[in-house]
């Protein structure tokens, strides 16, 4: 049989069976399907595959949501600042959410101020050790920002966390989870509970370390956030029960 018969024919089948071969997919479908894959293969294999697919992983839509925080965990400064700028660039500037991890200096928070990420909404760092002045320029560029995680990051205090909040006006979830103490007595801080409360009224979604704060301050942050739907407590030990209309958790940081 000819083998273009067999083609056609196999090509029929196909669209009976209601399914359409990949070469046939339009870019707009190859780039919805693309910007859910691993960041590695977006890189490395995609492009390989065929002209279209390379096409379409090129395109500025494929790199709208980039999670590099496992990535980050195994790399040093240099390569993250430079895998930052590769993905920023790849968006056009359209990035919308990043999450990395383990930052080692500013460099990376610079280039993001300075590419004016208006439409990024999601930016997690999670165990970056990146100035407060740093972190306090990078947000007063982010006017789209919904959610934020900062936990441990040492360097950040109630003032960095005030500046969130007046520049962060449609921020509905911060995580600022803290190493658990491991010495007694416990030193309690309600600095930055106090700066949530006063200058991040619309959370929705709050996820920090009980041992760091004493047990009103939680009172206080649902009395100042009436939208506060979810509070993640990570704690040695947390009985405390909180008001009805709140869902919470409490995670064991030492169990």
């Amino acid at each position: 049989m000819n083998s273009s018969v067999v083609f056609e024919s196999s090509h029929n089948r196909n669209r009976e069976l209601g399914r359409v071969p990949w070469a046939e997919l339009s870019a707009d479908t190859l780039v919805e399907v693309f910007k859910w894959l691993p960041v590695k293969d977006r890189l490395r294999i995609v492009p390989q595959v065929c002209k279209a697919w390379r096409k379409a992983s090129f395109d500025p839509g494929c790199w709208r949501v980039v999670d590099l925080k496992e990535w980050c965990r195994d790399n040093v400064a240099g390569n993250i600042d430079r895998m930052v700028a590769l993905v920023v660039g790849r968006s056009c500037g359209g990035i919308q959410e990043l999450r990395l991890a383990c930052l080692q200096g500013d460099a990376s928070l610079q280039f993001l101020t300075q590419s004016g990420l208006s439409s990024l909404k999601t930016l997690c760092i999670p165990g970056s050790e990146v100035t407060e002045n740093g972190l306090c320029e990078l947000v007063l560029s982010l006017p789209s920002l919904v959610h934020l995680d900062i936990s441990k990051c040492s360097a950040i205090s109630s003032r960095g966390l005030e500046v969130i909040g007046q520049a962060c006006r449609s921020l509905r979830r911060l995580d600022r989870v803290m190493w658990p103490m491991r010495t007694w007595p416990f030193v309690l801080d309600d600095s930055e509970a106090m700066a949530i409360a006063k200058n991040m009224p619309k959370l929705k979604h709050l996820k920090m370390s009980f041992d760091w704060v004493s047990d009103s301050s939680f009172d206080i942050i649902q009395d100042s956030c009436p939208d506060l739907e979810v509070l993640e407590i990570e704690s040695v030990n947390y009985d405390k029960v909180l008001d009805h209309h709140v869902s919470y958790e409490v995670l064991s940081l030492w169990g």
